[in-house]
């Protein structure tokens, strides 16, 4: 199988469906159109989604800001997960918190709010 990176840029979030009765689904906030705009990346090879700020998965949590935090709040404008008005600013607020916190709780994982690297790889290969 050959790999090919692959562009794309988050337009208009889809129809969400009603989950089945008795069934709780984390759904995400629709990002505004300056986050849309904002949020382009593209599946590199060999490493998962990519949005050109930072291509560690080191640790990160609220109160940490830069290059790392603006890839993670790429990503979940990427994904559909609203970070806030302030969109990608590089600082892991509340906003950012609770995006990654519905993020975590869509996939399945812990909801705490903190990215390590069972979130960084969710994030990367999602969905």
């Amino acid at each position: 199988m050959k790999w090919r990176k692959t562009a794309v840029t988050l337009g208009l979030v889809g129809v969400l469906s009603a989950p089945a009765a008795g069934i709780s689904a984390a759904t995400p906030n629709a990002p505004t159109a300056a986050e849309a705009a904002a949020a382009t990346c593209w599946r590199a090879q060999f490493f998962g989604y990519y949005c050109g700020y930072d291509t560690s998965n080191a640790y990160t949590d609220r109160g940490d800001s830069g290059a790392k935090v603006k890839e993670l709040q790429a990503l979940l404008i990427f994904w559909g997960f609203s970070v806030g008005s302030t969109g990608i600013d590089g600082q892991f607020g509340s906003a950012t918190e609770s995006a990654v916190k519905r993020f975590q709780s869509s996939e399945g994982i812990t909801a705490d709010g903190i990215v390590g690297p069972t979130t960084w790889s969710h994030l990367r290969v999602y969905p």
